[in-house]
């Protein structure tokens, strides 16, 4: 969520956002592949920095593209940025836009990324959000272009797609969208990993694919979780072990981790 803490008062009514805490909480971080959702590159409201270079360094994990969503900022509803459909996977940005997208990170080499662009639902949507107290309360969000990245991964497993997406909150639209990442994916003809929040529980999950899934943990809201949004999704020729969730030091979810090995 952008570097926001909700452990930490709020500040004139705003999340605290401390680039500080999203450099400590990639200290703690050991995997190999990294998703990380609502990222903000050269954005006013988290300091002006790239934070896809910045989860980079404080992992290790070097190889890692980000996809921007929007161009703009995402606070100031539809009228305050453009779809980033048109852009590339790459790292440069030399005017320094201000863009809000998801990231995949590599401690691995990658062979090739891919990117899809998913269409966002056209209405506006109430939200629940928490208060400067705690409590929920509803705002009507604008709902944003989405995309998926994916890259080929060299593993010691061999060559393996993983892909990460952030799915839209609109009801029926997650769906769709969800169903369109599959079949992109399954294009490849890879053994494939699929993580991200897709906005969907987990028997919404179990019932659109026969993909492995992660037991039940739910990862939402942060301090009382109740539902799981966040997944890790296999092929079959693949296997999900020893998953866990804990909380970070910024975000509004819990960070789902999980191991990947070969199906016997």
């Amino acid at each position: 969520m952008h570097g926001i803490s909700l452990q930490k008062p709020m500040n004139n009514g705003l999340p605290s956002i401390d680039s500080l805490d999203l450099i400590n909480d990639c200290k703690t971080i050991s995997a190999q592949v990294l998703a990380v959702q609502e990222i903000d590159q050269f954005q006013y409201r988290s300091g002006n920095i790239d934070q896809a270079q910045i989860i980079s360094s404080g992992t290790g994990l070097s190889h890692y593209r980000f996809a921007a969503t929007v161009i703009g900022n995402p606070d100031d509803g539809k009228k305050g940025w453009q779809s980033a459909a048109d852009q590339v996977l790459d790292l440069s940005n030399p005017n320094r836009e201000p863009r809000y997208g998801i990231g995949l990170f590599s401690a691995l080499p990658v062979k090739a990324w891919h990117r899809w662009n998913l269409v966002g639902a056209r209405i506006t949507t109430p939200v629940l959000i928490p208060d400067e107290k705690g409590k929920p309360r509803f705002i009507w969000i604008h709902d944003e272009p989405r995309v998926v990245i994916a890259a080929e991964i060299q593993t010691e497993l061999g060559l393996i797609l993983f892909a990460t997406t952030h799915l839209s909150f609109v009801p029926g639209r997650n769906v769709s969208q969800f169903r369109e990442t599959l079949r992109w994916l399954n294009q490849f003809d890879l053994p494939t990993v699929l993580l991200g929040d897709l906005n969907l529980p987990a028997n919404a999950v179990r019932f659109l694919t026969s993909y492995r899934r992660t037991k039940v943990l739910p990862t939402f809201p942060v301090k009382k979780p109740k539902v799981q949004f966040d997944h890790t999704l296999s092929t079959r020729n693949l296997e999900i072990q020893n998953e866990t969730v804990r909380q970070m030091l910024v975000g509004d979810h819990l960070a789902l981790s999980a191991q990947i090995k070969l199906s016997s």
